[in-house]
């Protein structure tokens, strides 16, 4: 059998770790890349889920609201049961219809007929009150058009309206934002039937003709919010997003796009991949043969020497006498040292490389920490000029908003510069406490007062902007000590807020604070989905925000837990968060009554 020769088994022994090391790496990173995008693109779907259902709740929730309005207005109509108010009446329910796009509407007045708008109007004296936290009902299809009722009820009078799906909602499923070239959102009713039009027609040619055959349908209708993968009502495979409405009577959003637009770069991928396998692999052996030849050279040099030594050469530097394999030796020997001493020179430049390579990034080092100061500097200072300009705008808003005679458009839009110049004091003050507790530490002036009252007015400050949600506070033993009034109410504030936007509107928020010995202790509890585990450990780290599920955020950039702990730690106190499915979330915190206790000093500083 015929030995390969020394530079044949080199090319093998050094192309073969390559190819193997490139095709596991090239399938590693397929494998994680590709997993990546199919995440990316589920989340997408659920995000497009997520912006619809905001959208057909926000739209069913300002109907709801204006038509409690109109009932509230019947009372600007003259008192009676004569044909005036009868007018009056009439005359607001049309200008109500008109405005608000209603089809048909029905209004009962106490000692009065029912008021009629509309072709199908006397249909909704069958109108009954819906279940607690359902604003409207999808009636059952009927005719070409699909429609759905509302019925709002207030100190005897009612009113029933019924809109058409076509005009109301299709528009909120009609933008493909979010879904691609071949996604769409649709709504479906408690049966699994179109409300609004799909892209494809049904069976039948017509767009709500059928009922929808999909598991996700099935699995929505059971109440539960998802993305998965699966067919569609056409039988084309595609990644699901629905949302159970139950404000609708259990109806539900549908939105998907099909998974050979969303997976299509995970082709290219594996496209691109192949394709740099292939020239890596091309690489590798150009490269491995070209340093197989070039250490095989000095093997062939020194046999091909050896021989010529054999064969009575002696212009080479090895001894002339002595046996053929000592010379061989000698000459090994020789190239050796000669290999050596260059090799220690080689070792010396790259020790002297290194020096300066370490030099360089020392010096790297210290400019990354000189333009990091000059960051917190630059964001303090920027934020601390942009606070007074910001505050003129916010006084002078909120003095011309209490002017009277202002037209509403000039009232709106008043409100608007007031509340957005509030987020931007709010904004710049966290991201100036945020900036001084990375520096310095944030500074507490203790002063003498009673916890209790402080955290009950921080308390009511908070239900005022809040009127639909029900905070309880209670209070438990005696509350008095030395604190930062300001910064006392800003981690109240902060944590009351936090419990607020992230639990549901129809939970109540427990906010108790109790006296123990040496110390008082503000628990703050809501009854919304459990923080991640995986959150929790980063929970008071800055700029962290999380999914509100309370309506929207308070106009924060995720500073409100960190700036939170460095007050509580500047006043010797500590913070703590529990967050259990079924039990809700509670925040604890615990303050040192005074300084002194517990090693509190006079003035601290959160840093």
């Amino acid at each position: 059998m015929k030995t390969l020769s020394f530079r044949a088994q080199l090319l093998l022994l050094m192309l073969a770790p390559v190819l193997v090391t490139t095709v596991v790496l090239g399938g590693l990173a397929y494998r994680a890349a590709s997993e990546a995008v199919r995440e990316n693109a589920i989340q997408a779907v659920g995000l497009a889920a997520n912006a619809r259902e905001q959208a057909l709740l926000t739209r069913l929730h300002r109907q709801h609201e204006r038509a409690s309005a109109l009932l509230d207005r019947t009372g600007e109509c003259v008192p009676g049961q004569g044909p005036e108010r009868v007018r009056c009446l009439q005359g607001v329910l049309n200008g109500f219809v008109a405005t608000e796009g209603v089809r048909d509407a029905r209004l009962v007045v106490p000692g009065l007929q029912p008021l009629l708008v509309g072709a199908e109007a006397r249909s909704l004296e069958a109108l009954t009150p819906l279940p607690a936290g359902q604003l409207a009902s999808v009636e059952p299809k009927q005719g070409p058009e699909r429609v759905y009722d509302m019925l709002v009820q207030r100190g005897g009078m009612s009113l029933g309206l019924r809109f058409s799906a076509t005009t109301q909602l299709e528009p909120l499923f009609r933008d493909r934002y979010g879904l691609g070239q071949s996604g769409e959102a649709f709504l479906s009713d408690s049966q699994g039937g179109f409300v609004t039009a799909p892209q494809s027609p049904g069976d039948s040619g017509e767009s709500r003709s059928h009922p929808i055959d999909a598991r996700p349908m099935s699995a929505c209708l059971e109440g539960r919010d998802a993305e998965l993968l699966a067919s569609d009502y056409r039988g084309v495979g595609v990644i699901h997003g629905f949302r159970y409405i139950e404000e609708l009577g259990g109806c539900c959003i549908m939105a998907h796009v099909e998974q050979a637009e969303a997976f299509a770069p995970v082709r290219t991928l594996r496209t691109r991949l192949v394709e740099l396998a292939g020239v890596l692999a091309a690489l590798s052996v150009g490269l491995s043969f070209v340093f197989a030849r070039r250490f095989s050279r000095p093997v062939s040099h020194l046999t091909e020497r050896a021989r010529a030594l054999q064969a009575g050469a002696l212009d080479i530097e090895v001894p002339a006498e002595g046996p053929l394999e000592l010379k061989t030796f000698a000459e090994t020997f020789t190239k050796m040292a000669r290999s050596l001493q260059e090799a220690m020179e080689e070792r010396e430049r790259l020790l002297r490389e290194v020096q300066e390579d370490r030099a360089r990034l020392e010096e790297l080092a210290r400019q990354a920490q000189e333009a990091a100061r000059i960051r917190e500097d630059l964001v303090a200072v920027v934020s601390h000029d942009l606070r007074n300009p910001i505050s003129a705008i916010s006084m002078s808003a909120r003095a011309m908003l209490k002017r009277e005679g202002l037209q509403d458009w000039q009232a709106k839009g008043l409100g608007r510069i007031y509340s957005a110049a509030d987020r931007a004091i709010r904004l710049i003050r966290d991201l100036l406490d945020s900036t001084q507790a990375r520096v310095g530490g944030i500074p507490v002036e203790r002063r003498p007062l009673d916890f209790h009252e402080l955290a009950r007015h921080v308390v009511e400050e908070v239900q005022l902007a809040h009127p639909e949600r029900h905070i309880h506070f209670e209070t438990g033993g005696e509350a008095q000590g030395a604190w930062d009034a300001d910064r006392m109410a800003q981690v109240i504030t902060n944590l009351v807020g936090n419990a607020v936007q992230h639990s549901p509107v129809d939970t109540p928020v427990r906010v108790r604070s109790r006296g123990e010995d040496g110390m008082v202790c503000l628990d703050i509890h809501n009854e919304g989905p459990p923080i991640p585990a995986e959150v929790l450990p980063t929970l008071f780290e800055p700029f962290r925000r999380g999914r509100s599920s309370g309506g929207g955020a308070m106009g924060s950039v995720g500073l409100g837990l960190f700036i939170s702990r460095q007050l509580v730690e500047a006043h010797g106190g500590s913070i703590e968060v529990r967050s259990v499915r079924g039990e809700g979330t509670t925040f604890t915190v615990r303050f040192p009554r005074a300084p002194g206790s517990d090693g509190v000093p006079p003035l601290g500083r959160a840093g």
